[in-house]
């Protein structure tokens, strides 16, 4: 999950999956329901990730041309087993 803020102090969440990128209207995060998801912070979209069944891994930070992005590695959760 990439997350970087925006001038206006909103705050642009994405998730690279590995496929090929869709048109940024079918980019959009929903929930189970279909309802479009939106966050305050890169937080809210980890928590709420979180809720989904994903576990952060590691975290970096880069810059490029003056902007910079947080990066967070995210796994699938496992059930436990038992």
């Amino acid at each position: 999950m990439k997350a970087r803020e925006k001038f206006n102090g909103r705050v642009v969440v994405s998730i690279d999956y590995g496929q090929q990128q869709k048109p940024l209207s079918e980019n959009l995060f929903r929930d189970p329901a279909g309802q479009t998801v939106e966050f305050n912070s890169a937080v809210d979209a980890l928590n709420w990730l979180n809720a989904q069944g994903w576990e952060l891994a590691s975290t970096f930070f880069l810059v490029d041309d003056g902007d910079s992005a947080a990066y967070y590695v995210l796994r699938r959760r496992l059930p436990k087993a038992g």
